[in-house]
């Protein structure tokens, strides 16, 4: 008799090789009356009160071994067996709950950062500025001064001038990415101050935005980068930035991602007075 299949009611059903396996699982379990033992070649399960009486030889060599420790010192009092099966339970549960998080942990691996720069707005084609110029003189019968071409060209050609940059480290697990440490920044080579920008921050997700958010520049310099970082991080497929809006009175401009043509004139779509 030196198989048994053993369950404390919790834990699932074990198979054990000795009457020494069996006792020390009989000590850990924090409930006793829901022990059921199985002994190989019988045909029942038997609570752990009818093992004792069927048994009683096994019995008797179990309370021997439990009664006095080698050194003969007397066994814990019932007090302590069941403090003890109690600090055996928690300490199990607590054991299968970390071991439960470090298999479900998600676990991030670093991958190249992010370094992109905003793509052109669809409602800003490219334009032959010069040709527009040569429309507009020839329409009006007149050259137009140096400040109004430049400022044409300003406005007409705002990307080439105007560029929104992020940057940002990015981790990877199973498929998705996580961005943090993100920068923002605006390099302005209009030779004039901006006076406010609004920047969106977009990630996506299976091919949609899924987290936005939007920042806001303001009087920003053409001698220096503006740069902003942010402190939170974003999950997604993919990070993306793009202007939502940008203002300058020094060349009369307006620009707005949510209109195709600000001023009417789409010759001249981002002008405008303030």
């Amino acid at each position: 008799m030196n198989k048994y299949l053993f369950t404390d009611g919790i834990n699932g059903v074990k198979e054990l090789q000795s009457q020494e396996e069996l006792q020390t699982q009989v000590e850990a379990a924090p409930y006793p009356d829901k022990i059921r033992i199985w002994i190989f070649n019988s045909n029942e399960w038997l609570s752990y009160t009818a093992f004792r009486k069927k048994y009683p030889f096994i019995a008797k060599k179990e309370i021997a071994v439990t009664s006095f420790s080698t050194a003969g010192i007397p066994a814990r009092t019932g007090k302590g067996k069941h403090w003890l099966k109690k600090f055996l339970f928690v300490s199990g549960a607590a054991a299968g709950v970390f071991l439960i998080f470090n298999f479900t942990k998600i676990k991030w691996t670093k991958a190249a950062p992010v370094n992109s720069t905003a793509a052109r707005p669809a409602n800003v084609p490219l334009m032959d500025i010069d040709s527009l110029i040569m429309t507009i003189e020839d329409d009006r019968g007149v050259f137009l001064d140096r400040s109004t071409r430049t400022n044409l060209r300003l406005r007409n050609g705002w990307p080439d001038r105007i560029e929104l940059r992020l940057n940002a480290e990015r981790e990877t697990a199973g498929g998705s990415s996580r961005y943090f440490n993100v920068d923002i920044s605006i390099d302005n080579t209009t030779g004039f101050n901006l006076d406010e920008a609004i920047v969106r921050l977009s990630v996506w997700k299976n091919g949609k935005a899924g987290n936005t958010d939007t920042l806001k520049f303001n009087n920003i310099s053409y001698d220096k980068l503006s740069a902003r970082q942010l402190n939170d991080s974003y999950r997604g497929d993919s990070i993306a930035v793009s202007f939502e809006s940008i203002r300058a009175k020094a060349f009369n401009f307006c620009y707005s991602a949510a209109v195709k043509n600000n001023s009417g004139n789409y010759n001249d779509r981002w002008f405008c007075r303030e």
